[in-house]
């Protein structure tokens, strides 16, 4: 037994060594470093091929790389997954395979609402303080949110006094009202499951 908590012991271990690895990836691409730089050449060769698999897949959400979010959720999941089945074998127990898959699911809804709801807020409180509206920073801002913003754009630009972004403050109700639903519905399919 306690060979299978060991085994566990590892399998979290890589799993969350992988996550701070792919995070120190995303954070060191923010910055101007040389990519020819000791430390980046050695974090993209580890990171790169874990993640290429998933840039394939994944299309760019308004110039947004959401391939890091579904590595770590899939490397979790995976641990998760020998987690269980290690136990399993260890003091007898059972997996619950498709629980996990809609875990999965869920907690990748859930993260990509989050991200495309913080980028909506941030928007918005570039509009409530009236910042530059040609600063480099608030022109990426409003590039990568116009797609989202785009459906709720009819409902006005700003408000007279405040410089209130309203399309903005719309998305953002929206993303909050869907993330409580997904996580609704989750809640309700996996206690159906257990």
């Amino acid at each position: 037994m306690s060979l299978a908590f060991t085994l566990i012991n590892v399998v979290h271990f890589v799993a969350y060594a992988l996550y701070i690895l792919i995070l120190a990836r995303i954070l060191l691409s923010w910055f101007p470093i040389s990519p020819w730089h000791p430390l980046v050449r050695i974090l993209r060769a580890i990171v790169d091929p874990i993640l290429r698999p998933f840039r394939r897949l994944l299309p760019t959400l308004g110039g947004i790389d959401l391939s890091p979010l579904v590595a770590i959720l899939i490397i979790f999941f995976l641990s998760r997954v020998i987690e269980q089945a290690l136990l399993y074998f260890a003091i007898g127990g059972s997996i619950n395979l498709g629980a996990d898959i809609v875990l999965l699911i869920a907690q990748l809804l859930e993260n990509i609402i989050i991200v495309l709801g913080v980028l909506v807020l941030i928007r918005l409180l570039v509009s409530v303080f009236s910042a530059d509206p040609f600063h480099p920073l608030v022109m990426g801002i409003r590039t990568m949110t116009n797609p989202l913003v785009r459906p709720f754009a009819g409902f006005g630009r700003r408000g007279q006094h405040t410089g209130l972004d309203i399309p903005a403050l719309i998305t953002l109700v929206a993303y909050v009202i869907l993330y409580v639903i997904v996580a609704v519905l989750v809640g309700n399919l996996l206690v159906r499951a257990f």
